[in-house]
């Protein structure tokens, strides 16, 4: 599959993404890569644009996709199980958008560690008060999901600085 196209999408049309859409977007998440295979990462899907909306104060700018999109997927890591929390975290979400992308829909990934909503308070604070979550879990992210209402160019090979690779040796001053 050609990636180039996989862009960040923030503005989405008014169309409920499928269950089945979903589905096969979790079946992705669910078997992303993980530290040792402890599989940390557990997933809260939110499959309405009223639900996802109340997540859209969660990160001032940041979460700017979350106000059109029709469907979000949080990433949450159990720091019980991961030792590589960020590094788990990173490779569901990314999973989770490159799925949906297969599947002809825009995403956006919304990082939340360490971040702020719109009150001060922090987006965790504020994400555990639309949706309790025990103690153990961190919200990592949230992927916002939809049909996308922009175009944005695919990148071209002119895109890809091939002066950042090296071969068996680094060779850059």
């Amino acid at each position: 599959m050609n990636f180039l196209g996989k862009r960040s999408i923030r503005k989405f049309k008014d169309i409920p993404v499928e269950k089945e859409a979903l589905d096969e977007i979790i079946k992705a998440a669910l078997k992303a890569p993980s530290g040792l295979g402890k599989d940390p990462c557990e997933f809260i899907v939110f499959d309405t644009r009223e639900e996802v909306k109340k997540l859209s104060g969660i990160k001032p700018r940041g979460g700017i996709s979350l106000e059109t999109a029709t469907a979000a997927i949080a990433i949450l890591v159990n720091k019980d199980k991961a030792s590589t929390l960020l590094e788990d975290g990173s490779v569901a979400t990314h999973t989770i958008g490159l799925k949906a992308y297969d599947l002809g829909l825009g995403s956006c990934w919304v990082h939340m560690v360490g971040r702020q909503a719109v009150d001060n308070q922090s987006s965790e604070e504020f994400f555990r008060k639309i949706v309790p979550i025990p103690e153990n879990l961190v919200l990592f992210a949230v992927v916002a999901i939809g049909y996308s209402n922009e175009e944005k160019p695919e990148y071209t090979e002119k895109d890809l600085n091939f002066g950042k690779v090296s071969y068996n040796k680094y060779d850059k001053k």
